[in-house]
């Protein structure tokens, strides 16, 4: 039996991408209400990639400690897989996009590895029933819900929600695991 996977994804839920786009177009990314995602004009985005090694040097987003403490915990107390699952930018125009993410990665969190989609539009295709995504997109968690996973939503640029969700989760399966040990040791 093969083990169920939880996945992170980097931009706007471990790394604060809008932050750092804030800090260096001094002006804040807008909503774009059509697709519920933050966005940049393409001459903001032009500036973004001349930047160099933007993507590694992205910082934490606020509470990220505490998502991946639980994320960690599926993985040793359930026995899951982690992965940080990202995405180039759709025009793979940013040629260290795949190497700065995985600096990024190595940086702050060592102990997981970053695997790509490779485009966000992708990332459904790594989704096994049962497994769980943790993503800022709408598109992204509709896409992996159809495809027969768990979706957890980070909504408004803060990680409070999907700590919750992701809290009442794990509780319910590690109460699922205790009772399924405790009818072994029964038997």
């Amino acid at each position: 039996m093969s083990r169920n996977t939880i996945y992170l994804d980097m931009d706007g839920v471990c790394a604060d991408w809008d932050r750092a786009a804030e800090a260096f177009l001094g002006i804040p990314p807008r909503l774009n209400p059509i697709n519920g995602n933050y966005t940049v004009t393409e001459v903001e985005w032009n500036r973004l990639k001349e930047a160099g090694h933007f993507y590694r040097d992205l910082p934490l987003m606020p509470g990220v400690d505490q998502l991946v403490d639980l994320a960690r915990q599926y993985r040793d107390i359930l026995g899951w897989n982690l992965f940080f699952l990202t995405a180039i930018p759709s025009k793979n125009d940013v040629p260290e996009a795949f190497s700065d993410k995985v600096l990024w990665a190595q940086e702050h969190f060592p102990d997981i590895e970053v695997h790509f989609g490779p485009y966000a539009v992708d990332k459904y295709k790594h989704c096994r029933p049962g497994d769980i995504l943790v993503d800022d997109r709408r598109s992204n968690c509709e896409q992996w819900t159809a495809a027969g996973g768990l979706a957890v939503k980070v909504n408004d640029r803060s990680l409070t929600g999907a700590i919750a969700a992701l809290r009442e989760d794990l509780a319910k399966r590690v109460s699922l695991k205790n009772l399924r040990d405790l009818s072994l040791d029964l038997v």
